[in-house]
């Protein structure tokens, strides 16, 4: 069950290969240009990875947040910074924040703990629960501009969006001859920050978005033209589950994906597995997705592809479960 997203409160907003551009500068005292291997293919078709699973932090959103972070002027610093994550993003912010010497509160889903939560409040962040009905109104009704803090966008924010964009120059720099994209997507900006870079200089190429099956809301957006939420997102994926496309972000995905893919969470784990021991990889369940979407969907697909592991922060007994074969 899902519905769409609500009315566009923000006016649309593009990102260029110059603020990508831009990011790239901003964004290498702190960051990685993360390496991009090949993986060996049982039938020789050439696929990559790029490994954002070994980014500062454990992956990517380190790059769009201190893009975002490091920009903000003094007023909007003088206010402290706030966001909602349960995770990497979250982590970002944090880290980000404490590097900066500003004060965040992270809000994160009801209930939510694990060693990413962990993470964030190691950084030194302030943890606020919000339920899931609060986490949708505060993202469909942007309440977030009602907060007395600076809000650090998981992923509608234009320097988000470049910051994550550096992945795409990246790849269009290591593989000149790629043919196809598959980028894990949740709320977007990974997606269409890669998208905008890769195809600004490589424009034949084409970038799909994977969604794991239980919050796939992308497909719905591609259908019907329109933003989309899913009502009770469920997947073992944490970083693609929130379930929302945004307006805004509808619009950006429209223009720049070439379409989507879904995976199941059994094809998830069935990745995460055999990234551990085939390509001594360490991949949490949203950055796996895009492998288990090559493994389903690689006949479908024009080679060289390039699947982006977009983090490996996982649980380490989830982790040795899936090895296990358990």
């Amino acid at each position: 069950m899902g519905e769409k997203a609500g009315p566009l409160l923000v006016e649309p907003f593009e990102v260029t290969l110059r603020d990508i551009e831009a990011a790239r500068g901003a964004i290498q005292e702190v960051t990685w240009e993360t390496p991009t291997v090949r993986f060996p293919t049982p039938d020789g078709k050439k696929l990559f990875l790029k490994l954002e699973n070994l980014q500062r932090l454990g992956a990517f959103k380190i790059r769009g947040a201190w893009n975002r972070m490091s920009r903000m002027t003094e007023a909007e610093r003088s206010r402290g910074v706030a966001t909602i994550s349960s995770g990497n993003h979250g982590l970002a912010v944090a880290w980000s924040a404490k590097h900066l010497g500003l004060p965040c509160r992270v809000y994160v889903p009801e209930g939510a703990a694990g060693p990413k939560v962990d993470a964030i409040r190691a950084q030194g962040a302030e943890l606020r629960e919000m339920t899931r009905g609060d986490l949708v109104q505060a993202h469909t009704e942007e309440l977030w501009r009602t907060w007395p803090q600076t809000f650090i966008h998981p992923f509608a924010h234009p320097h988000i969006i470049a910051g994550q964009g550096t992945i795409g120059w990246e790849l269009a720099e290591d593989l000149p001859d790629v043919r196809t994209i598959l980028v894990p997507v949740g709320g977007g900006g990974l997606s269409s920050g890669i998208a905008i870079a890769v195809k600004a200089r490589l424009p034949s190429v084409k970038v799909f978005g994977i969604q794991a099956e239980g919050a796939a809301s992308l497909p719905r957006v591609f259908e019907t033209r329109t933003p989309y939420r899913v009502e009770r997102p469920v997947t073992i994926a944490d970083g693609i589950r929130i379930g929302i496309i945004l307006p805004q972000m509808a619009d950006l995905l429209l223009r720049h994906l070439h379409g989507c893919y879904v995976v199941s969470d059994d094809d998830i784990r069935k990745a995460m597995r055999r990234l551990a021991l085939e390509a001594k990889t360490v991949a949490e369940p949203a950055g796996a997705a895009t492998f288990a979407a090559w493994e389903r969907y690689h006949d479908q697909l024009e080679a060289p592809v390039a699947a982006v592991v977009s983090g490996g922060n996982v649980d380490p007994g989830l982790l040795a479960e899936i090895v296990r074969g358990s």
